[in-house]
C-alpha cells in the first residue's frame, strides 16, 4: 500500500476546488475595483453637485411611487405585484426583511470622503440653497422615501393574497384563524 494515492487524490481534490472557485474569486476581485470606482466617481462629484452642475436624476419607478403610493397594480395577481417590487428593488437600497440588510456602524470609506469634500465646500449650504442643489436633494428623498412606502404596502397586499417573497415579506406569515370556541350543547333538564 503507497501513501502516494490518498495523497495524490486529494491534490487532485484541491486542484478541482480551486478550479471552480477561481472564477467566484475573480469576480469578487472584479466587483470590488469596481465598487472602489464608484466610490470615487461619487466623491467626485459631490462638489459638482453643490453647485448644480449634476443632478440626480429620479427613476420613473420612484416618479410613480411619489404620485400613486397607495394604487393597487391591475390585476391584482401575485405576478402582478412581483413585478412592482421588482421594479421598486432595481432601485432602493434592499428592504429591511433582506438578508443583507444589518444595522450599520461606522462611516464607510465613500461616507468619509464626501463628509471631507463636503466639509472643504466654504458655505455649501448656502450654495446648494442657491443653486437648486438642495431642493434636487430633499425631491430624491421624497421619491425614495415613497418607492420605500410603497414597496412595504405591496409587500402587505401580497402577503394578504398570500403571495411568496419578493410580492410579500421574507419570513411573514399571517397567523391561522382561530376556530371559533363552540359551546357545549346543553342537555335540557
Amino acid at each position: 500500500m503507497r501513501p502516494t494515492k490518498p495523497l495524490f487524490r486529494s491534490a487532485l481534490a484541491v486542484a478541482a476546488t480551486l478550479a471552480t472557485a477561481a472564477p467566484a474569486l475573480a469576480q469578487t476581485e472584479t466587483s470590488k475595483t469596481q465598487q472602489i470606482e464608484q466610490d470615487a466617481a461619487t466623491v467626485a462629484k459631490s462638489p459638482l453637485k453643490d453647485v448644480g452642475v449634476v443632478k440626480d436624476k429620479i427613476p420613473q419607478v420612484l416618479i410613480d411611487a411619489r404620485t400613486a403610493t397607495y394604487v393597487l397594480p391591475a390585476p391584482l395577481t401575485c405576478k402582478t405585484l412581483f413585478d412592482a417590487v421588482d421594479a421598486l428593488d432595481a432601485e432602493l437600497a434592499p428592504d429591511l426583511d433582506a438578508p443583507s440588510t444589518q444595522i450599520k456602524t461606522g462611516m464607510s470609506a465613500t461616507e468619509i470622503g464626501e463628509t471631507v469634500v463636503h466639509g472643504l465646500t466654504p458655505l455649501r449650504s448656502w450654495v446648494r440653497k442657491l443653486s437648486g442643489a438642495e431642493k434636487n436633494a430633499n425631491e430624491v428623498q421624497a421619491a425614495i422615501m415613497a418607492g420605500s412606502i410603497r414597496r412595504g404596502y405591496l409587500k402587505g397586499v401580497g402577503l394578504g393574497l398570500g403571495c411568496k417573497p419578493p410580492a410579500a415579506p421574507l419570513g411573514v406569515t399571517l397567523p391561522t384563524a382561530a376556530k371559533p370556541a363552540t359551546k357545549p350543547k346543553s342537555k335540557k333538564r
